[in-house]
């Protein structure tokens, strides 16, 4: 996909934090990105290889509520909010709407 850039982290290392604007969604590639409460150490949701995360954030155009870690060496492909956008406009209006459904559930 266009504009997607690939990211390598280290153990421990923060994807996003709380606050910060949800400009791109994920796709890890290797490795295991955690997403913490917001206590800082309890697992809220894991995303392995081949998993995607951060769509209805996007969609939402909102912020981050929680943060993601690496755990363990972590390989994520990014991906611009821009490239999802371009792709809605393209969808017939009954997709749209349900993605856009979905967005607001974020």
């Amino acid at each position: 996909m266009q504009g997607a850039t690939r990211i390598l982290l280290f153990h421990g290392e923060a994807l996003f934090r709380p606050s910060q604007m949800a400009t791109h969604f994920f796709l890890v590639e290797a490795g295991l990105i955690q997403v913490l409460a917001t206590d800082g150490q309890s697992v809220r949701r894991q995303f392995g290889s081949s998993e995607m995360f951060g769509i209805p954030e996007v969609l939402a155009r909102g912020r981050w509520d929680l943060t993601a870690v690496a755990e363990g060496p972590t390989a994520v492909r990014r991906f611009p909010a821009e490239v999802l956008f371009a792709t809605l406009a393209d969808m017939p209006e009954e997709h749209d709407r349900f993605l856009r459904g979905i967005a607001a559930m974020a």
